[in-house]
């Protein structure tokens, strides 16, 4: 496969329609993976990606393939939907769910671990709330930023039992992550969420 590499394309692209199209092929290649297939290519960084001379996205090294089943599926997405992140009730059901709480959680971890996941995934699942998503937008990048940064200097995250959580979620996470990341570095601001929807 002939190509340059995400990181090279992005560095000079000013073409906004090329962007945009290439940023919708990465997003309905992931979301179609995710949806449909049930397994996903959990290593979206620059060097998996190529832009061909006719302007098409080429994936590369599917060396990091995880299946999702069901059981982690549907309760995670389940909390994509922000009726679902609003009810509180509902919400701390999906993370025992999701074995992000525990049965023998402290009252303070699972306040604490609450209100750090409902931070996170009212945050990672703002583009399912939209028709079409903007992720050129510095501040939706920069909240990522914050959140990440935030919680990787919290020093009573430390001291609690922080072992937890679905295996799957680390890796649908850092799938999410990552692909945010090639979003906005594509500068891609028009992008049709559910289009995955119609592919074949």
């Amino acid at each position: 496969m002939q190509g340059e590499h995400l990181s090279e394309f992005t560095a000079y692209n000013t073409n906004k329609t090329l962007g945009n199209k290439l940023g919708q092929a990465l997003w309905d290649f992931y979301m179609f993976q995710i949806h449909v297939l049930k397994k996903v290519h959990a290593d979206p960084h620059p060097g998996n990606f190529l832009v061909s001379k006719e302007g098409d996205l080429i994936a590369l090294d599917f060396g990091c393939m995880k299946t999702i089943p069901d059981s982690f599926y549907i309760p995670y997405f389940e909390l994509a939907e922000k009726r679902n992140l609003e009810n509180a009730t509902y919400f701390q059901e999906k993370l025992f769910e999701l074995e992000i709480l525990k049965e023998e959680d402290s009252p303070a971890e699972i306040a604490f671990f609450t209100e750090m996941f409902h931070d996170m995934l009212s945050l990672f699942t703002q583009p399912f709330h939209q028709e079409y998503f903007d992720f050129s937008n510095p501040d939706f990048f920069g909240e990522i930023a914050e959140l990440g940064e935030r919680y990787s200097k919290n020093t009573e995250l430390r001291k609690m039992n922080g072992n937890r959580g679905s295996k799957h979620f680390i890796y649908i996470n850092r799938t999410f992550f990552g692909l945010y990341n090639l979003m906005f570095d594509l500068k891609s601001d028009q992008i049709k969420i559910q289009n995955f929807t119609t592919l074949s």
